[in-house]
């Protein structure tokens, strides 16, 4: 085992530019984006020492041992074998986690029940944030009583303390869905949001009286207004406390676009607004001219990822790099990766994709991030 996971050496590097191929000289900058062909558990183990808590996101998407996958490596595991074969990458991998790093598993629910117990032991209960679950399919089949229309993402913190007390507050970029100006507020349009908030707070309990029916309001049992009543009062008198479109419902409180451009917008478990795997599939099959993988992220999902853990230069890590979703997306980004894939197609798919990017490709995200091309990124392989 320790010579298993002893270091190994990186060989036949070769550069990727707007230039061409550069295959002679090529020394390893610090900053570089690195795809590595080889075995991921010893990727892992060589890449320790280097990147040891500077990782600030990993993204992967394991087999997920259904048996009938059509991905091209081996993902008929038992329950047994399939958990120790995550354990083994995912102890080194949160080595290789910065201290207010952040890792999403992606699963079904073969196996996403089993991965949460173990990654509770590798990672700490406590450092738990969530199971968000992405709407990956919209089709319905009938092959059973109930159809399957998700998939889970498993997100841990390598320290949720530490995240919390130095974070960059993450948020979405708002998508002005919702807006309007029902009374020509010389502000511009907005949207109504609950005045009401869960939790008993002495100070925020108090009469609402709708000004033009006269109803009284008060909050809910264990419940409070949001705001104590003097800042009710400034609200009411800067016309944004609003009783339902019509007049006559509970106070609500205006929330104008462009102070939701200003803040963005918070990030909720279930994700039904970022693409399918039909989105991904139809994206790979257009860049390429047929099908080349089966059930590819789309690059959508990654960029919600990926914005909401990482700023510009940061470091994202995927060792189940697949079609090479994850290191596109972040290389339009702006984020420096590595990715690692031992199957042969990582040359065919990961690699021309992003040589395509490098280009200027503009399907998933290039629109949306206003991408251009250019940049680069080197491939080499596990000694």
């Amino acid at each position: 085992i320790t010579q298993l996971t002893a270091p190994k050496a990186l060989t036949n590097f070769k550069r990727y530019s707007s230039d061409g191929v550069q295959t002679e000289g090529i020394q390893l900058r610090d900053d570089d984006n690195l795809i590595i062909k080889g075995n991921n558990l010893l990727a892992l183990y060589s890449l320790r020492e280097r990147y040891r808590g500077r990782i600030k996101l990993i993204y992967i998407d394991p087999p997920y041992n259904t048996g009938n996958d059509s991905f091209g490596y081996n993902d008929s595991f038992n329950h047994s074998t399939w958990l120790t074969f995550m354990k083994n990458r995912l102890t080194v991998a949160r080595d290789l986690l910065a201290p207010d790093g952040v890792i999403f598993v992606s699963l079904d629910d073969n196996e996403a029940h089993y991965c949460k117990v173990l990654m509770d032991e590798i990672f700490r209960e406590e450092n738990f944030l969530n199971d968000v679950i992405w709407n990956s399919t919209k089709s319905v089949t009938n092959t059973a009583l109930i159809s399957v229309s998700h998939t889970h993402n498993l997100v841990y913190f390598k320290n949720k303390e530490y995240f919390i007390k130095n974070r960059t507050e993450f948020r979405l970029a708002e998508n002005g869905e919702g807006f309007s100006n029902p009374d020509n507020d010389p502000r511009g349009v907005w949207k109504a949001d609950p005045f009401q908030v869960g939790g008993w707070r002495p100070n925020q309990q108090y009469e609402i009286v709708n000004p033009k029916t006269g109803k009284s309001y008060f909050p809910n049992e264990g419940c409070s207004w949001k705001n104590d009543y003097k800042k009710f009062q400034e609200l009411l008198a800067d016309n944004r406390i609003v009783f339902g479109t019509t007049g006559d419902a509970g106070p609500q409180r205006k929330r104008f676009k462009f102070e939701a451009e200003e803040r963005g917008r918070v990030a909720k478990t279930i994700w039904k607004d970022v693409g399918t795997t039909t989105n991904g599939t139809q994206h790979l099959k257009k860049m390429f001219g047929s099908m080349v993988f089966s059930n590819p992220k789309p690059e959508s999902l990654i960029q919600r990822v990926i914005e909401l853990s990482t700023e510009e230069g940061d470091i994202v890590l995927d060792y189940h790099l697949g079609s090479g979703t994850t290191a596109a997306v972040a290389h339009k980004m702006g984020r420096q990766y590595i990715g690692v894939e031992q199957m042969d197609y990582i040359e065919d798919i990961a690699v021309e994709r992003l040589r395509k990017v490098i280009a200027g490709e503009q399907g998933g995200i290039s629109k949306s991030v206003d991408w251009q091309g250019g940049g680069d990124f080197v491939y080499c392989e596990l000694a």
